[in-house]
């Protein structure tokens, strides 16, 4: 077997310049099927991510049942599952915007020539996403398909003298018709 200590460290995304890491479409677009085809035209790259990437939370809580008179656990139940990813946008744009006030993607347009538009938030209004994230190192690849996402938190947006101004969310993730809630797909070519 290969020695596998170093694959998928993430060190770069898909794109032109390598920093696709997340890329966002509405949701029936067409889904991908392994990690390395290119995505359909409806995904759109969500530009930088800041330095720390992505975290992926796979959350699970249980419950232990016993039978009366024994300390040992007989069956342990699921009774929760939440999928989510943190994400924190590094650039201020059309799609990022989108998201981060829970608009429909590709529902704002900056003014040619000036780059001006405007969005509003208030209250809460539930829009779903398609997401995908793209990793690359050398020739691995591992690509995540969240076919249904929402924001359902959005980080606090700083704005200092000496800070970058970053809009971060997390993506919670919900399964599709068939129950699945991520995709995950791979090429480790050391592994073939």
């Amino acid at each position: 077997m290969s020695d596998n200590r170093n694959l998928l460290a993430g060190i770069n995304g898909t794109g032109l310049d390598g920093t696709g890491l997340v890329w966002m479409a509405p949701i029936g677009s067409t889904a991908p099927t392994d990690a390395s085809t290119s995505l359909a035209a409806a995904w759109k790259n969500m530009g930088g991510i800041t330095e720390a990437g992505i975290t992926v939370k796979l959350a699970t809580q249980t419950t232990k049942k016993k039978f009366y008179g024994s300390a040992a656990t007989q069956r342990t139940i699921v009774t929760d599952q939440d999928y989510s990813v943190d994400a924190v946008f590094g650039e201020t744009n059309a799609r990022t915007m989108e998201v981060f006030w829970r608009k429909a993607l590709n529902s704002i347009t900056p003014t040619v020539g000036t780059g001006a538009f405007a969005t509003t938030a208030g209250s809460y209004t539930r829009q779903l996403y398609a997401l995908v994230t793209d990793m690359v190192d050398g020739t691995n690849r591992m690509r995540l398909y969240f076919p249904q996402v929402e924001v359902t938190n959005q980080n606090d947006v700083k704005v200092a003298n000496t800070e970058a101004v970053e809009w971060g969310v997390t993506l919670s993730a919900y399964p599709d018709t068939s129950g699945n809630a991520i995709y995950p797909f791979f090429v480790i070519p050391s592994l073939g």
